[in-house]
């Protein structure tokens, strides 16, 4: 009975995968390396593992040697044990009353398909850029995301797009263009203040900020924006499609692991004055 759960479960994880991969279609190459391969790899474990349980009439568990179980169950402990860590971190971000005025909007990029679409979880991004914009009729809006690999089309100039169609004037939208992840949007959208208001680094970095994007992503954005100079930074979250969620909330998870053994490794990145 066991091993048709494991198939079971193995088989929903390949389908999430599916429905991941045609829910924001890429080219060819984009989707081949996509991280959503990740619940395939899992799906796929689970098959395995419950095909050899039918087949044999035992697990694979018990032919391992001991020494290979007290592996596998400490390095699966203190992975699950970082992650959960890292979870609770990403569960409380600074999020701004709507009501709070801001000196500038960095709208964060989060995805563009092969068509030139943005996906539901960056329109909703936008829409909650473009709801606080209209409140606040002084503060300008930085938009931030370059072309990602394996895809030919560029995200900022899209989403400045989409917030014009929402009603923003488009001379309150700065395109920020180049940003390939989260620390250089926030690098170059600092770069381009400077450059567009005569204003030098110090004296952006102590406006106040507004960042925008999904929920999962907002706490490490807000800790990026922290430790590279950003004095007074507040986050508006925008929801992701629930369908996402999972896979958005693994992936974040993994990145903010990633992100702490960068600045563990590497000191990486400094302050902006650096």
């Amino acid at each position: 009975m066991f091993s048709i759960f494991l198939i079971v479960i193995g088989a929903i994880f390949v389908f999430y995968d599916f429905i991941l991969i045609i829910s924001n279609p890429g080219t060819f190459l984009d989707n081949l390396t996509s991280f959503t391969h990740i619940w395939l790899a899992m799906g796929a474990l689970l098959i395995f593992l419950g095909i050899y349980r039918r087949k044999t009439g035992h697990s694979f568990w018990s032919i391992l040697k001991k020494w290979v179980k007290l592996t596998i169950v400490s390095i699966t402990s203190l992975i699950l044990l970082i992650s959960i860590g890292n979870l609770c971190f990403i569960l409380n971000p600074k999020i701004t009353n709507i009501d709070d005025k801001a000196d500038c909007v960095i709208l964060l990029g989060g995805g563009i398909d092969k068509d030139g679409k943005l996906p539901k979880a960056v329109i909703n991004r936008v829409n909650k850029a473009a709801e606080y914009l209209k409140l606040h009729e002084q503060t300008i809006c930085v938009v931030s995301g370059g072309t990602l690999k394996w895809l030919p089309f560029t995200e900022a100039p899209e989403i400045k797009r989409q917030l014009v169609l929402s009603g923003i004037d488009e001379d309150r939208v700065l395109v920020e263009d180049q940003a390939q992840d989260t620390i250089q949007n926030l690098q170059l959208s600092c770069k381009l203040l400077a450059e567009e208001t005569g204003l030098s680094k110090e004296q952006i970095l102590e406006k106040d900020f507004v960042i925008v994007t999904n929920g999962f992503h907002l706490r490490r954005a807000q800790r990026l924006a922290k430790r590279m100079g950003f004095k007074n930074v507040k986050g508006i979250a925008a929801k992701c499609p629930a369908i996402s969620i999972p896979h958005n909330y693994l992936r974040e998870i993994c990145a903010y692991i990633k992100l702490n053994l960068r600045i563990l490794l590497t000191g990486q990145p400094e302050s902006l004055l650096s």
